[in-house]
């Protein structure tokens, strides 16, 4: 017996019904319970760093400075207030500029010297209502070396009095030493030699200075040429001899052996007698053949 129309309908819509019911399973129904669940919302918060400063010199005054950089994370805006742990002994630092930073976008400066060469380690700590993050950074300093300058001259001189002798003097900056240098003389003893120096000044404490010896008395001098740049001196001595002016000596008195004076006087004497007497013979002779 075939169902009519209308109760086929109905059997195909119970065939429906009980298939959907099968599909809902424990499983199924855990996984649709499970996505549903929402993520937490992200917390606003921020970060802290702090960058290495370079290494400078163990003056005292020589400052070095680190960077604090803040970021916001998850929409943070509020204001980080800045503050250092214990500052180290040997340490002077200032305070952090600025202290405050507005939505963390703002990076911060924080300067230290010393005069002690060594490396310190300081810890920056950021601060927002109850959330707080730390970063360390280094300071290193290094033994200081001043400005300052050498001074190089001739050890010694030698010339002979009434002659002019000279040497160079050498005037070398170190550690960006860059002020002038004033060269002077001072002469021991105080009389029988003269000193210049050309230029007596050195620019910028990098140069050579050409000095000038005269005398005309023989002797021996000490020179100390002393050389000032700012509050810095330097001296440095240059012995100084003066030779006796040489004169030729006399001839030695011949060693060939010949007549002595006297003899020698007679002999031309007894020449000219007889050529006298030889002459007056031959006119004798001749006058008589005139006559």
């Amino acid at each position: 017996m075939r169902l009519p129309f209308r109760n086929r309908i109905l059997f195909l819509v119970l065939v429906l019904c009980l298939a959907t019911y099968a599909q809902r399973t424990p499983q199924a129904e855990s996984r649709r319970t499970a996505s549903l669940t929402f993520a937490p919302i992200p917390t606003p918060d921020f970060t802290i760093t702090a960058t290495v400063p370079s290494v400078v010199p163990a003056d005292g005054t020589s400052v070095a400075k680190s960077t604090v950089i803040t970021n916001p994370v998850n929409g943070f805006t509020g204001n980080i207030t800045l503050s250092e742990s214990p500052i180290p002994p040997d340490l002077k630092c200032t305070a952090i500029d600025p202290a405050t930073i507005p939505n963390g976008y703002v990076n911060a400066t924080f300067s230290c010297s010393s005069a002690a060469p060594r490396t310190y380690k300081v810890t920056i700590i950021g601060t927002s209502g109850s959330l707080s993050h730390n970063a360390t950074t280094t300071f290193t300093f290094t033994a200081f070396a001043s400005p300052n300058f050498t001074i190089i001259a001739t050890s010694s001189m030698s010339f002979t009095s009434g002659l002019t002798a000279t040497s160079n003097v050498r005037v070398n900056p170190e550690n960006g030493f860059y002020s002038d240098v004033i060269l002077t003389t001072t002469i021991s003893p105080d009389s029988g030699l003269s000193v210049s120096l050309t230029p007596s000044s050195i620019i910028h404490g990098s140069g050579t200075s050409t000095t000038t010896f005269i005398s005309s008395m023989p002797g021996n001098y000490t020179v100390t040429i002393t050389a000032t740049g700012g509050a810095i001196q330097h001296t440095t001595t240059v012995n100084v001899h003066v030779a006796a002016e040489s004169h030729a000596p006399p001839a030695p008195p011949s060693t060939t052996p010949g007549p002595s004076p006297a003899m020698f006087y007679g002999v031309i004497g007894v020449i000219i007698f007889v050529v006298i007497a030889g002459i007056f013979l031959v006119l004798r002779r001749v006058r008589p053949i005139r006559s």
